[in-house]
């Protein structure tokens, strides 16, 4: 099932960025020296597209730093059944690259990140590499302009959030800004402990509590239609199911509203796994340098790279992959703790494998953050 080619690709075209966000889980400042060219960008993306990948998302870095950037999007959007991507930070929405995207790039979604609903919100997370006297405020409005001319011009466009601790309660104004300025979608993006974000956990990481209360109460608010183009991503099923349970909400409700579902929850995906982290099997990551990884939040860990493009290819870095082909065969008995005899296995499948590696570098290990976990119990119904 898991050979015949990754569902959704995050395609990371550069580590170059005019930002040099505390949360970057890329470490994105500088561009790399190696970084892919663009013939080289185009046979990957051919391949990918060959292999029947559903959804492409672009990223880096800031993808407009590129110059051939409008090349790249134009070659993905005429291959046709696929969903195009790019993620930015929206300060290169120029009148000339609007045009521009309109005519070469038709279909191209936009998700452009607003961490905040004010300037001084916006740069808790967003800031500049180098610059300590930052000032947020122009930066802010060109962001806000530039969101609402790409969405004047037709271009189906979501805002992205980081949800930290520091930035949870601008949760609901920032949807309610990003709808202001026309947005079709608002993604709260749940804090995963990578690049630069590995500096600053006690300022990020969200403890269970907290996120349980949130969670729930947005929750309610979406069943009640008071929010109803929020969407939710969390790095592991325990993060969507555990606060509905302890908030006694209807799981399956929930699961409709949020369209969000555990892939344990389908029986093709079950009967060949009891994993539910996706990483190596639905997703995978390119890095600006042609690495591959099994998944973007695992871009740069040594251990957990996959291969590269300048020496193998795509189909052949998915099918021979040493570290894919673990991820593949592991198994919930192969799981540090005691996630085998937890009743939420059934839709958790081990939490984040993810964010287990970027702790204790071993995709075997616990899910830190899991608080069943860390109570050292299981979950004995659901």
């Amino acid at each position: 099932m898991f050979t015949r080619g990754p569902s959704h690709v995050d395609f990371n075209l550069t580590n170059g960025c005019n930002l040099a966000c505390a949360h970057c889980h890329s470490s994105s400042g500088p561009k790399l020296d190696n970084e892919l060219k663009t013939p080289e960008i185009l046979k990957v993306i051919k391949e990918l597209h060959e292999m029947g990948t559903l959804k492409i998302a672009f990223a880096g870095g800031e993808p407009f730093i590129r110059r051939d950037i409008l090349d790249i999007l134009e070659y993905s959007c005429k291959l046709p059944g696929w969903t195009v991507s790019v993620i930015t930070n929206g300060l290169f929405f120029r009148d000339n690259i609007v045009a521009d995207l309109k005519k070469r790039c038709p279909g191209l979604v936009l998700n452009v990140s607003i961490d905040g609903s004010t300037p001084d919100n916006y740069t808790v997370l967003r800031k500049q590499l180098n610059n300590p006297r930052f000032d947020p405020v122009p930066v802010f409005e060109k962001v806000k302009a530039g969101v609402k001319k790409v969405v004047n011009e037709g271009f189906e466009t979501s805002v992205n959030f980081t949800i930290t601790k520091a930035t949870i309660e601008d949760i609901l104004p920032t949807y309610n800004l990003a709808m202001e300025l026309g947005a079709k979608s608002f993604v709260g993006i749940k804090f995963f402990p990578g690049g630069y974000g590995k500096k600053h956990l006690d300022e990020f990481e969200l403890p269970f509590w907290l996120w349980s209360q949130t969670f729930s109460k947005l929750t309610s608010l979406k069943l009640n239609g008071e929010i109803p183009h929020m969407q939710i991503s969390v790095p592991s099923a325990w993060e969507f199911y555990l606060p509905l349970i302890e908030g006694n909400i209807n799981l399956e409700q929930a699961e409709g509203i949020w369209n969000y579902r555990s892939p344990l929850r389908e029986k093709l995906y079950s009967a060949h796994t009891s994993i539910g982290d996706v990483l190596g099997k639905m997703e995978i990551s390119v890095s600006s340098n042609g690495d591959v990884y099994p998944t973007v939040l695992l871009i740069g860990e040594d251990n957990a790279r996959c291969g590269n493009l300048r020496k193998s290819s795509m189909r052949e870095i998915w099918t021979e992959s040493p570290v894919l082909n673990k991820i593949r065969n592991m198994d919930i008995h192969d799981i540090d703790g005691q996630c085998e005899q937890c009743k939420l296995q059934e839709v958790c499948g081990g939490g984040s494998r993810s964010r287990s590696f970027s702790q204790t570098k071993n995709l075997n290990g616990k899910d830190y953050m899991c608080p069943i976990v860390n109570k050292g119990g299981v979950l004995t119904s659901v």
